[in-house]
């Protein structure tokens, strides 16, 4: 899965990084007065500097890679040089789950992913990732901010040695592409639809109609051009950045998933920080964060715009209640089987 040589012999590079040689990269003198950190961080008085990089797979242009941008140039300037951030985009340091262990060995000090992490570290609290679950974004965040994610948050700490820097930032809506109109279930039925390899998405799919073929990102277009694959899904950007409209007829506004992701900072690096930097990266992590959704929320109303100008027949007649029904027996199953709490519960956060 790797999209970069670097990515896996740094990882390799990782393994065998003690506790203690961690601790060490991130600035962790112990030292109460101080002391100037290296290249790969720092603690103490006003005059330490601080470096890190935050690594991540998707491109310079998408979304959680401008908002690791955005936080680079706020820290730097808010900080007077004292922050260095450097951004490594483009999945130089592998796929999401290599960089996810990269950080999690203190091999990199952050990444800008998706909810992956969570997937990794907190898997049964990652329904909140999955098509159905969670019905706009202002529910995603009441979700993840409840008392009752805690645990969660505390198990990407524990287990990842990490933690989100902002709040989740929205990409967009996951919507389904087909060569006919998509309004309910039973549209579906029987399609061979091109999903990514996640079990708990394929599940809840096959539930709602579908047959669904998991097929790497980048071998969409041809599967869609060659009748491998009937349709897909996701969000605006990653329709456009791949051209479907030249394979596929039909946008259908389907809404089931709000892609999100975030920046992510390795624990023990943040934790051997100045309090001064800790409360910096916090705060202007939230902006950058907020600012990076507001953008994504105006940029997919305009990409979907484009799409429709390129010749895709936009449909906007979904109905979103038939699908959640639809797909209710197998996201109970997977509650009662794999996730934490139960449907109802999450609804009513």
């Amino acid at each position: 899965m790797s999209n970069g040589v670097s990515g896996v012999s740094r990882r390799s590079l990782v393994k065998g990084l003690s506790t203690g040689a961690i601790a060490a990269m991130a600035g962790c003198s112990g030292d109460s007065g101080g002391s100037a950190g290296n290249n790969s961080g720092g603690s103490g008085g006003g005059d330490a500097n601080v470096n890190f990089t935050i690594a991540s797979t998707f491109e310079p242009e998408h979304v959680l890679v401008k908002a690791a941008k955005n936080f680079k140039k706020k820290i730097e300037s808010e900080s007077d040089g004292d922050v260095s951030v450097e951004i490594s985009a483009g999945g130089s340091y592998g796929s999401e789950d290599e960089i996810g262990e990269l950080v999690n060995q203190g091999g990199v000090e952050a990444h800008a992913a998706g909810s992956f992490p969570y997937f990794q570290y907190a898997p049964a609290y990652w329904f909140f990732g999955c098509p159905f679950v969670i019905s706009d974004y202002d529910q995603l965040l009441s979700v993840l901010d409840s008392d009752k994610m805690q645990d969660a948050h505390d198990a990407l700490k524990k287990k990842g040695n990490q933690r989100p820097i902002g709040q989740q930032i929205y990409r967009g809506n996951r919507n389904f592409t087909s060569n006919k109109p998509i309004k309910g279930p039973k549209d579906v039925k029987g399609l061979n639809l091109r999903l990514p390899e996640l079990d708990p998405w394929v599940t809840i799919w096959k539930g709602v109609g579908a047959s669904p073929t998991p097929i790497a990102l980048d071998e969409l277009y041809s599967a869609l051009e060659t009748g491998t694959a009937d349709a897909s899904e996701g969000g605006a950007s990653q329709i456009s950045s791949f051209n479907l409209n030249e394979v596929q007829s039909h946008l259908s506004l389907t809404q089931h998933l709000v892609a999100n992701g975030n920046m992510y900072m390795n624990e023990q690096f943040f934790k051997g920080l100045d309090q001064t930097y800790r409360d910096m990266i916090l705060e202007l992590g939230g902006k950058a964060t907020e600012e990076a959704s507001k953008t994504a929320m105006d940029r997919e109303e305009e990409l979907i715009d484009e799409l429709k100008s390129n010749g895709m027949t936009v449909v906007k007649d979904v109905d979103h209640e038939a699908f959640r029904s639809a797909a209710e027996p197998a996201v109970n199953r997977l509650f009662k089987n794999t996730w934490e709490f139960d449907w109802k519960t999450i609804q009513n956060l």
